[in-house]
């Protein structure tokens, strides 16, 4: 899977990828603000891919310092995992299908932590960091 050793590769990758207009870099007070507020543990940094080719919606995304930490953080807020994606150590929440195929292509895997969760046949499903979280190219929701 792509790596991004800062919010600035990560935000790099997205543009290259989305073909976002700019990218919007959190400062490390609104990282801190996302933390304080219960957002996703283990990050240290992030921003959002702004109007990407298409008039799709933004993409926010995150650089993960813990993947284990904000795994297991993903994994207890169901609404967290609606179409998360991850590389190695960010993470990246598409604004739309045509993003999700495009960050597929580009290497970016699904993160299922959904109990029971299998792939279908012909698709691949890797162990995550945390026990019942995998990373995946199946999500139901992208037709």
């Amino acid at each position: 899977m792509p790596s991004a050793d800062s919010p600035e590769e990560a935000g790099g990758f997205l543009k290259a990828t989305l073909s976002c207009e700019s990218i919007d870099l959190a400062s490390p007070r609104e990282v801190q603000q996302l933390a304080a507020a219960g957002g996703p543990k283990g990050i240290t940094g992030g921003g959002e891919c702004e109007n990407p080719a298409g008039g799709s919606s933004d993409a926010d995304f995150y650089t993960v310092e813990d993947m284990e930490a904000f795994q297991t953080a993903v994994k207890a807020d169901e609404d967290a995992q609606d179409d998360l994606m991850i590389g190695d150590d960010f993470a990246v929440d598409p604004g739309d299908d045509d993003q999700r195929r495009k960050l597929l292509q580009a290497g970016l895997r699904f993160l299922n932590c959904t109990p029971g969760f299998q792939a279908p046949v012909g698709r691949t499903a890797d162990d995550g960091e945390v026990d019942g979280c995998f990373t995946t190219d199946y999500s139901e929701d992208l037709d």
